[in-house]
């Protein structure tokens, strides 16, 4: 991956777990609630297209620069570099990791 991919991929993080002020003040709990709906086999942790879902939600939901990463068709990038320990799995604990950086 380029640096110019990795810079504009860190830039489009944002929407990870930090929401506009709209968007939370209508539900403070919608990306943990989008975080849930996209764990479909519900092991607290997501998996690339189950991250992937997670994206979209939050692209729907107007959260962030999910909308940006979701039109640009960089999921998957997006996923690899959230994914930390690179083990193909993203926790809470990576996401939040990601949106401090």
């Amino acid at each position: 991956m380029t640096q110019l991919s990795q810079v504009i991929i860190g830039s489009l993080l944002g929407f990870t777990l930090l929401a506009p002020a709209q968007a939370v003040a209508q539900s403070p709990n919608l990306p943990a609630k989008n975080f849930r709906q996209a764990d479909a086999d519900n092991d607290g942790v997501l998996v690339q297209a189950e991250f992937a879902t997670f994206i979209d939600l939050n692209a729907e939901d107007g959260l962030g620069n999910a909308a940006r990463v979701r039109s640009r068709g960089l999921h998957a990038q997006t996923f690899r570099r959230v994914d930390g320990n690179g083990d193909g799995r993203v926790t809470p604990t990576e996401l939040r990791a990601m949106s401090q950086r």
